[in-house]
């Protein structure tokens, strides 16, 4: 296409007099961050599919890891990095994440976040699993990424160049020419608009809901990496999933997870008899690394009849679970569970997604325009597994090059982009698609949890592939939310599946009961150009 107003084969012209230098699709850590630094040099929109407070960031109680005290160093921190991802991490981008960690810390405290700090005034760093050494830092004892979340909004808010648009649900980022051209929303009413642009920063979280159990809100639904998948991008890792080992393990109760600094203070994991499960599994015991911890919750409890195992907080000392986890004990004694003198029953539960769209150190993609950052990024920092509390330090520190990396791409642009209220038409992407497969949402989160969670074999893969598989398998008729979201999630699943399928060795949060051994001729990504969908992009 050469100008905004030719007609192109497959597409609809659009009449839209709205145009942006620079969108951020997404209201967490990273996509916030990633705002507030570009809109020093440009004026931002960020576009958010609920309220701006929605994100995986909000949820989360564990802390950020830094490099902060004397005792310390980058080259301990990588080292933990670098053996929890089991031989796929970046090791330039394990090194960056370090070596950026202290200044990440004092960058979200120039925003205003509140970090806890000792009688002695310094800031309190505790220890979770796989780590050497505590370095953690916390905010609100339980509360991290509540504090992340209230921070950086009111920072984004207060900001003139920053357009926040709410309840704007993103269904497509368009790539011409080899270069983004705009995105595609849908309002709360279900009205289509488009915004041009030619920079956009993809920040749209994990994708949790597509397993039965999970501690993520119901955002989580894998549009970051369909949205850049159809629009051309690179995806890599998709077969590793991290599975968090200790959610709430109660009927009919909400996702809720019970951090990892609880047993980064002393808790210990029984089965129902009382007897320590991790004493024998892993020298750390009960702060092995997260995927040895989940399967041998999992493994314990079929050997126990399906009886939870439970998580045993109560040697930790009353005034030190009140002060340091006042947010899982008030959840816990809604359902008459007193963290103080019962034991916790808990269950592994879908928790982060280590792969999704692959970017170079500084958050571009393999498509011309499109910036990634946080959950929705494979930045190559994870490997196999991520270490605890990495995660949003990895937002902030690849927001942060993110944002220069625009900054120096915009000498790139077309002149006609460097004048933001030039009003133009678009071409809008509009294709007449016939409905997704029958299966609902739960019963692709039950397919999922059972055939590619914890532990996966070829047969169970294939069968999920089986299932994922048909000919209608795509998004179209009338627009809701729903829809897109289960779409996007059938897809995400369907490209995950066949990820673990050629992946035939265990490493890190991939497991095979049938390739129980780790395999170096597997020391590589299985990206999109291996896994290939039969269905063509320009079918979807």
């Amino acid at each position: 296409m050469n100008n905004y107003g030719d007609q192109v084969t497959g597409m609809v012209l659009e009449n839209f007099n709205r145009k942006y230098p620079i969108v951020v699709i997404g209201s967490g850590l990273a996509g916030l961050m990633a705002a507030r630094i570009v809109s020093a040099f440009q004026p931002v929109l960020l576009l958010t599919k609920q309220k701006i407070c929605d994100s995986n960031t909000r949820h989360s109680q564990g802390g950020i890891a830094a490099v902060w005290s004397k005792e310390d160093s980058p080259d301990l921190h990588i080292r933990d990095t670098l053996i929890a991802g089991k031989g796929l991490c970046d090791k330039s981008a394990v090194a960056l994440l370090s070596r950026w960690s202290k200044p990440a810390i004092e960058k979200l405290i120039e925003n205003g976040v509140l970090f806890d700090k000792d009688s002695r005034n310094s800031f309190r760093l505790g220890l979770e699993g796989a780590h050497s050494l505590p370095r953690i830092l916390y905010a609100g004892g339980d509360a991290t990424g509540a504090e992340i979340q209230r921070a950086l909004v009111d920072s984004v808010r207060l900001h003139g160049d920053i357009e926040i648009l709410e309840d704007a649900h993103v269904t497509e980022i368009i790539n011409e020419e080899g270069r983004i051209q705009g995105v595609t929303y849908f309002n709360k009413r279900g009205e289509r608009s488009l915004i041009a642009c030619q920079q956009v920063i993809l920040a749209a979280g994990g994708a949790g809901q597509l397993y039965e159990h999970t501690s993520n809100p119901n955002t989580a639904t894998g549009e970051g990496s369909v949205l850049a998948y159809m629009a051309g991008a690179e995806l890599a890792d998709l077969e590793f999933y991290q599975f968090h080992p200790t959610g709430l393990n109660i009927p009919g109760a909400p996702n809720f997870l019970i951090s990892e600094a609880v047993r980064g203070e002393g808790a210990v994991l029984r089965n129902s008899s009382g007897t320590p499960i991790m004493e024998k599994v892993h020298p750390l015991k009960d702060l092995a690394p997260r995927d040895i911890v989940a399967r041998t919750i999992a493994e314990s409890m079929q050997a126990d009849n399906g009886s939870p195992v439970y998580l045993d907080a109560t040697g930790i000392g009353e005034d030190a679970l009140m002060k340091r986890f006042p947010t899982i004990y008030k959840n816990c004694l809604k359902y008459r569970i007193d963290i103080r003198k019962d034991p916790i029953p808990v269950i592994p539960v879908a928790h982060y997604m280590i792969g999704g769209v692959v970017s170079d150190l500084d958050g571009r993609s393999t498509v011309k325009g499109l910036y990634v950052s946080g959950e929705t990024a494979r930045t190559g920092v994870h490997g196999a597994n991520r270490l605890a509390s990495n995660s949003l330090l990895e937002c902030v520190v690849f927001s942060i090059r993110c944002a220069d990396a625009i900054r120096h791409d915009q000498s790139e642009l077309p002149e006609h982009w460097k004048n933001r209220n030039k009003a133009r038409s678009f071409i809008l992407s509009d294709q007449n698609l016939s409905q997704p497969p029958s299966m609902d949402k739960q019963g692709l989160q039950k397919l999922m949890w059972k055939n590619v969670g914890l532990e996966r074999n070829r047969d169970y893969l294939q069968y999920a592939l089986d299932k994922l598989q048909s000919p209608s398998f795509r998004f179209g008729g009338d627009y809701s939310r729903e829809k897109f979201e289960l779409f996007s999630m059938k897809t995400l699943s369907r490209l995950m599946a066949m990820s673990a399928l050629q992946r035939e060795e265990s490493r890190g949060s991939h497991f095979r009961s049938d390739f129980p051994k780790s395999s170096d001729s597997f020391l590589f990504p299985i990206n999109r150009s291996l896994a290939t969908d039969t269905i063509a992009l320009n079918a979807l």
